[in-house]
């Protein structure tokens, strides 16, 4: 798929949003539960995001306004994406948009976390931290809050820097069920219609800007991992 740009949305009555995920931190390599821990980009985490900014550079896609995950991997992304397109646009950064807080096995590898549960008679390590209806409802209202605001703004292009878990979560929120991989970096169009408040998923997972001349700079990992 290809990202579609503001031209291709006509209608004023629509508020575009790219809804990013932050680049590769060196948990996501090492499979190891993210959730609300607070951790930094890795050197390949900051190349992904220059290689997105060139890419909006070269596409002149520019944003009306930002809204992030207030996480430093998440922050670190905007940062990087933002200076290299060279775009100076307001950033508000939200509790709301982290990932689903996994609660005792976050800085778990995936096995350690599977084999936790079932030592604490769980049925899965879900069943840690946040439930998803809590998840989906905190980060729902905040992602239903963004759309409103920006559309109250007559903005067109806002763009959402959040996680792998949590825009997996959004598309299943929207009844698009997909088994599509959320890389790095990649983005999510999706397209909030003003006079009906509703939205449509337009693209899945963007990436093609981590395939580059000196190869690929793609890491999907399990996405398990949160």
């Amino acid at each position: 798929m290809t990202v579609l740009s503001s031209s291709e949305s006509s209608s004023e009555n629509v508020v575009r949003l790219f809804v990013v995920r932050h680049g590769q931190t060196d948990h996501n390599i090492r499979q190891i539960m993210q959730g609300h821990k607070d951790l930094e980009l890795n050197q390949t985490g900051f190349e992904q995001a220059k290689l997105l900014g060139r890419k909006l550079a070269e596409d002149s896609l520019t944003f009306d306004s930002v809204a992030s995950s207030d996480l430093v991997r998440c922050k670190q992304t905007v940062v990087t994406v933002l200076t290299t397109s060279n775009q100076n646009v307001p950033v508000t950064y939200y509790y709301d948009l982290r990932e689903r807080c996994m609660g005792v096995i976050e800085g778990m590898h995936i096995d350690q976390a599977e084999k936790f549960a079932a030592e604490h008679g769980k049925k899965s390590f879900r069943d840690f931290g946040e439930t998803s209806e809590e998840f989906l409802n905190r980060f729902a209202t905040c992602f239903i809050s963004v759309a409103e605001q920006a559309a109250a703004n007559n903005h067109r292009n806002v763009a959402i820097f959040t996680h792998g878990g949590a825009i997996r979560s959004l598309l299943n929120w929207l009844n698009c069920h997909t088994s599509s991989k959320i890389p790095n970096t990649s983005m999510t169009v999706v397209d909030y219609h003003k006079d009906t408040k509703q939205f449509t998923v337009e693209v899945i997972a963007d990436d093609k800007h981590l395939s580059g001349e000196s190869g690929s700079m793609r890491f999907v990992g399990d996405s398990r991992i949160l």
